[in-house]
């Protein structure tokens, strides 16, 4: 195979010379004219195109940034989520301490982990005889709420009647009034009813409930709750009063036994 002779170079520079010396003196200024249109379309093509892959790559950059900001913005709430609920817990311990230090009450915190199964009126709590829970002892939240009783013990573990339960029954007074002035029972729908309340004794709407200190190991004035309605009727020697309870008994957490007073 022969090599290329240098004259061919010879000849290519002289080309490449005359073009741009013709260029530079418009006479290809028809020539480009018609080269740039045709290769337009093309041009443009592949300028979209390029503009186009960028735009992808940006948009792919731009998915990957949303996502890990939205799984930081998650983070940040189940942790702002768990600090307050601590915050809460410690609050709310701390407020439970100072009630029962300040009434010279001995009790005991039991947390609430399930129900009696067909019943959810019965709590199940984690601590039991092992730490001098008995029958009759009152379970209480909120700085002294009742809101049911001890009627099982075991070793390691408590069974709590709520005072909305059916078969539940718990000797009452008014504020303003002395003594026991009647009983409360618990009544289907989660609500509660103090009856045998004496005819001669005046109870109005708004009336505050609690425990009346006739059971043994239920101190007095353990808030139960209002009088929402009462009942009298004529002819008869009691009459009774419907009473809404200040705290929702359902979801409860912890409970505070009252050992002692």
């Amino acid at each position: 195979m022969k090599k290329p002779k240098k004259g061919y170079f010879l000849i290519v520079i002289i080309a490449i010379g005359l073009i741009i010396f013709f260029h530079s003196l418009g006479f290809l200024n028809p020539v480009e004219r018609i080269l740039l249109k045709a290769v337009g379309p093309l041009q443009a093509t592949f300028y979209n195109l390029g503009i186009g892959f960028t735009s992808f790559r940006n948009y792919r950059a731009l998915v990957e940034e949303n996502q890990r900001l939205k799984n930081e913005v998650s983070r940040l709430a189940v942790d702002y989520i768990n600090l307050t609920s601590l915050e809460a817990e410690n609050e709310y311990l701390k407020n439970e301490l100072n009630f029962f230090q300040s009434n010279q009450y001995g009790y005991e915190l039991a947390r609430v982990v399930g129900s009696q199964p067909f019943n959810e009126q019965i709590l199940i709590i984690d601590k039991g005889s092992a730490v001098g829970l008995t029958e009759g002892l009152p379970a209480t939240v909120n700085q002294g709420v009742i809101v049911g009783k001890i009627i099982a013990v075991e070793s390691d573990r408590s069974y709590v009647e709520l005072l909305t339960d059916i078969d539940s029954e718990l000797a009452v007074s008014l504020s303003h009034l002395t003594g026991t002035n009647g009983m409360l029972i618990g009544r289907v729908g989660n609500s509660l009813l103090m009856d045998l309340i004496p005819q001669d004794k005046e109870v109005r709407e708004e009336d505050i409930v609690i425990t009346s200190g006739l059971e043994e190991k239920i101190p007095r004035g353990l808030y139960v709750g209002r009088v929402n309605q009462v009942e009298s009727l004529v002819g008869q020697v009691f009459k009774r009063a419907r009473v809404s309870p200040v705290v929702n008994y359902r979801g409860l957490p912890t409970l505070s036994i009252i050992k002692s007073f």
